[in-house]
């Protein structure tokens, strides 16, 4: 099995883990100020520290969980994972893999604000495309689990904003390619990106 962390859930996790970290210390200090020096919310002294367990419990989620997503790779499927939901997808629902950028695929004014935001440092960065013949039935409302920045708006498949994008275009090719010879499938023509064709030579 290997795992190619997504760019966009490790920024997103580095931030949020900065911004609650000092939200939380804000609100420590508030809450011993209320109880060693001058009470603030007088007989509601205790929202300050239901607040502080919201915000340590959100610390949690982007520091440890959200740093869970990724793509993983195994012998006869891949398997995308978010922070809340993982989906398997078979190698035969791969059509091609290709190098690409998100600035092929959608236009950034058709992202709402966050979704821009996740996806602007890296739009037009090289990443790697997966498309697919269909969508497994567990993508079917992929939207409410994934950021739409994840999937192509003008081809059905996903786009992989990975660190090593050229490690994971070769290794996603091999790995599809030894399914396609252990099912006694072979190919018509070589569908591989032109960085994983250059490499084997």
């Amino acid at each position: 099995m290997k795992k190619y962390p997504l760019l966009i859930y490790e920024d997103l996790s580095r931030r949020m883990r900065g911004r609650l970290l000092l939200l939380g210390l804000a609100l420590l200090i508030l809450g011993l100020v209320d109880i060693f020096w001058q009470p603030i919310l007088g007989d509601f002294w205790f929202l300050i520290w239901i607040a502080l367990a919201v915000v340590a419990a959100l610390w949690v989620y982007y520091a440890f969980i959200m740093r869970r997503a990724g793509l993983f790779l195994y012998p006869s499927h891949f398997i995308l994972r978010g922070p809340s939901k993982s989906v398997k997808v078979s190698y035969g629902r791969i059509h091609s893999i290709t190098t690409t950028q998100p600035a092929q695929h959608f236009q950034l004014s058709e992202l709402n604000r966050q979704e821009r935001t996740l996806v602007k440092p890296y739009y037009k960065q090289t990443c790697v495309f997966v498309g697919l013949s269909s969508f497994p039935k567990s993508l079917k409302n992929r939207n409410r689990w994934f950021p739409r920045s994840l999937f192509g708006f003008r081809e059905r498949g996903i786009l992989l904003i990975v660190a090593d994008w050229l490690t994971l275009s070769r290794n996603l090719e091999d790995a599809r390619q030894r399914w396609r010879e252990a099912k006694g499938l072979q190919d018509q023509e070589d569908k591989r990106s032109l960085a994983a064709r250059i490499l084997d030579y």
